[in-house]
């Protein structure tokens, strides 16, 4: 407990915009660890340092996703929606769940936390596969199907992210299952719902590849293999403005994955994951990777942190954006990138999943 309370308080130092706006509600930082057992089971940890509080709960599951109290994951094994209650209690998601012919669900949540978009990919086998996908407000008020897709062969779709004034839905086709076979987020055609009307609009040069990608508000970052294949061009579209630039590749030989896409809250930053892969999910795989900073006023890209044995897995922002909160695959371990000098710190002892709080109890 005394190794884990002091890392978590270094982590609250850096968090401490958070933990001041925070009060009087009680700040909780909430933690992963990773195939804890031979039976693959993670553990959720919650920690309160500031009333001496941690609460730990194991769960076979994925998809990890902060909402205002909770955690919403997918349960693999009873292969439903569920909650965690930062007392530990699960029950399942009361309006999101697969139905009987259900191969896939997913969601994202609004920046705001105040809408909920999630896709049901339905099909008895790949080849006629419809997607369903509905809209609702956090706690289920107010739903609204607003696509229905397919059947198509071996293609699904599902959310990404809302707009600025969430009047669109920006989305993905992809193969179905592909997801699995890359170790972090990448795209393959991506387009825009206008929720009102139902009309949906390829984003400007998709589809691309199966590529890292992001949209935050209307910025659309995507990468794209450059046109010697030596690494991949970051394209910055506004798509407010219509408007696009091109970031020339940086170049590390064999490095072929790229996703993970991260842009800075302010919008004037992003990064990404570049890695060298082979024998993926195999007794010989082998991986190298490396973090990569964008900085979108003068339009550069550069190597952050050099080529790593271990997937590095960007996860926010924090002081004012100086600075960058990521994890490790091979330790599972938290650590800091400071943007100003680079330098790399390790700061708590379990992968750092976010902050959330709760009305103080004992007042």
């Amino acid at each position: 407990m005394l190794r884990r309370s002091i890392i978590f308080i270094a982590l609250l130092l850096i968090l401490k915009p958070v933990v001041l706006n925070a009060q009087p509600d009680v700040p909780w930082q909430i933690f992963l660890d990773a195939d804890i057992d031979e039976f693959g089971r993670d553990r959720i940890t919650f920690v309160n340092p500031f009333i001496d509080d941690e609460i730990s709960v194991e769960v076979l599951g994925e998809r990890y996703t902060l909402l205002e109290q909770e955690i919403m994951f997918f349960d693999v094994a009873s292969r439903q929606v569920m909650l965690i209650m930062a007392d530990g209690t699960l029950t399942k998601h009361p309006f999101i769940q697969p139905g009987p012919m259900t191969r896939r669900v997913d969601w994202i949540v609004s920046p705001d936390r105040k809408l909920i978009a999630w896709t049901l990919t339905e099909g008895d086998s790949q080849r006629a596969l419809t997607t369903v996908t509905t809209i609702a407000n956090l706690n289920g008020t107010n739903p609204r199907q607003v696509l229905v897709d397919g059947p198509r062969d071996g293609i699904r779709a599902l959310p990404v992210a809302f707009n600025v004034d969430r009047t669109q839905l920006y989305m993905d086709f992809q193969p179905d299952a592909i997801g699995a076979l890359t170790p972090f987020q990448q795209y393959a055609g991506l387009f825009a719902l206008d929720i009102e009307s139902g009309k949906t609009t390829l984003l400007p040069d998709e589809p691309a590849c199966f590529c890292g990608a992001m949209v935050r508000g209307d910025v659309f970052i995507r990468l794209v293999l450059s046109d010697d294949l030596s690494g991949f061009d970051v394209r910055v579209y506004d798509l407010a403005n219509d408007t696009m630039m091109t970031i020339d590749a940086i170049s590390l030989g064999g490095f072929t994955q790229a996703g993970d896409m991260r842009i800075s809250p302010d919008g004037q930053q992003a990064v990404y994951v570049l890695s060298r892969l082979e024998g993926f999910g195999s007794e010989e795989q082998s991986v190298e990777t490396a973090l990569v900073g964008v900085d979108l006023q003068t339009f550069t890209q550069r190597v952050l942190i050099q080529p790593q044995p271990a997937f590095l897995k960007p996860v926010s922002w924090t002081e004012n954006n100086s600075a960058l909160i990521f994890t490790r695959s091979d330790d599972g371990d938290t650590w800091k990138l400071d943007l100003t000098d680079e330098s790399v710190e390790r700061i708590a002892a379990a992968s750092f999943l976010g902050v959330f709080r709760l009305a103080d109890s004992n007042g």
